[in-house]
């Protein structure tokens, strides 16, 4: 007998025409619990007013589907992270006095204040908490924002829920139902896109001697072939001359020569990627991976667009395994000096999913504020840690503050190891795909699974 919760999702389109893969391939990954899906259809009909009529009209009609005590609700350009339902349906097991709990695909929570309007278009909702009323609309309020008051004055809460991950699709693939928020649209919330940002979008890499070859012959090969072709930033850290040349030779590739010291690249590169980022165009698109054991299988555009989206914010990816699960955690924080900052360092990455540092992505201004800071947190709050790198800073960093940081799919940066057998794989035509054979755009090889796998040598 099947013991996992039933819900009913209720995946809300304009059409009947194909789903985005993101968007069906998230639904069918997702963990903890049995789904019944339903597709509703929202065509706008003559009696509708306006288009947030036909949205009302089209969640009502979900609502009539339903048979399950719970009910979720997807837009079709929302992806949901993998165990977002069931930390959803947890929250609202655990706190009765809750109607629904939501997904912030949007970017719209504060970890200070409840929120006034919480997007429908990726929200779980206790079915009685739906049936009491229907869902309408009135001139100046969508139907999110009435289905909130209407949920609030009968006594029950709604609010997004921290740690339920999901992620709004670029507007050129966008054809969700809910574009409408309390004071702007959800287009609107995504900011004003500028097509140049993909042509001078940067890219950041840095490495020592070891990482020359798989630069070169993995990461840059794979970069360009999946047709990416912005310029590549290289801080070289004592390179002999003929790599210098060679690499200085290769098209679209600034190099930047600095001395052997000791350090290892993940801890100088918070400076010189600071100094770099700082000389650039406060809204310059940039993103940096780990140079030996990252492999491109797809086109960043969505990326660089997800940093215009949303300016202000580092976008960063979990890592497979948490607390307790991921030993990290614990052995990079129990030697930290300060007794006070080392409680406080654990109880965050305990609580909160931890970041993987072999990349971030942001606008120039948003990671010259990360990179100064975590160059701060290492020599102060993190002093003693013994993590190698800078990703107890960047943990740190975006834990710290929730405003600062964005969760964005594990696809930019997919790390293979610490899965579960079964859960990566590689088609014999050397292709890394996910479970459902969903070809990964970014892989991260990290400790060396890339060359478990028998893909790099």
């Amino acid at each position: 007998m099947n013991s996992l919760p039933s819900i009913d999702l209720a995946l809300l389109t304009r059409d009947d025409g194909p789903l985005n893969d993101s968007v069906r391939n998230a639904i069918n990954s997702q963990v903890g619990v049995r789904l019944n899906v339903h597709r509703v259809v929202g065509r706008p009909l003559v009696g509708d007013a306006s288009r947030i009529a036909t949205i009302a009209r089209t969640r009502n009609e979900a609502v009539r589907r339903s048979r399950s005590d719970f009910l979720m609700f997807l837009d079709d350009d929302v992806v949901l992270a993998k165990d977002c339902i069931s930390r959803l349906h947890h929250g609202l097991i655990a706190r009765s006095n809750y109607g629904a709990f939501a997904a912030d695909y949007l970017g719209e929570s504060s970890a200070h204040r409840q929120s006034r309007h919480v997007a429908m278009g990726a929200t779980l909702f206790r079915l009685s908490a739906v049936q009491r009323d229907p869902f309408r609309w009135e001139p100046g309020k969508c139907e999110c924002l009435c289905r909130c008051e209407d949920i609030r004055r009968r006594g029950a809460r709604i609010d997004y829920l921290n740690g339920a991950k999901a992620w709004h699709l670029s507007p050129k693939h966008s054809r969700g139902c809910c574009e409408v928020g309390d004071s702007s649209s959800a287009e609107s919330s995504l900011g004003s896109y500028n097509p140049d940002a993909i042509k001078n979008a940067k890219v950041l890499v840095a490495f020592n001697r070891r990482d020359v070859h798989r630069f070169q012959n993995v990461f840059l090969r794979t970069l360009r072939a999946a047709g990416n072709h912005q310029e590549v930033i290289v801080v070289g850290y004592g390179l002999y001359p003929s790599e210098i040349d060679r690499i200085q030779r290769l098209p679209n590739v600034r190099f930047i020569r600095r001395p052997y010291n000791g350090q290892l690249p993940p801890v100088r590169r918070l400076v010189d990627f600071r100094d770099i980022v700082s000389g650039l165009p406060a809204e310059t698109p940039a993103a940096y991976w780990d140079a030996g054991d990252v492999l491109f299988q797809g086109r960043l555009d969505a990326l660089w667009q997800h940093t215009q989206q949303y300016p202000d914010r580092v976008l960063a990816v979990r890592e497979p395994r948490g607390f307790p699960f991921n030993n990290a955690i614990r052995g990079w924080t129990r030697t930290i000096h300060n007794p006070s900052m080392r409680r406080r360092v654990f109880e965050l990455f305990a609580s909160n999913p931890f970041l993987n540092s072999g990349f971030g992505a942001a606008t120039a201004r948003t990671l010259t504020q990360y990179f100064g800071e975590a160059i701060r947190l290492r020599d102060n709050a993190l002093r003693g840690t013994t993590d190698w790198g800078d990703q107890t800073a960047l943990n740190l960093y975006c834990h710290s503050d929730p405003t600062r940081w964005m969760e964005v799919p594990e696809d930019w940066n997919y790390c293979v190891h610490d899965r579960q057998r079964g859960e990566v794989r590689v088609t014999p035509d050397g292709r890394v795909v996910d479970r459902s054979g969903h070809l990964i755009p970014v892989v991260h090889g990290n400790a060396r699974s890339l060359t478990q796998f028998a893909i790099v040598r």
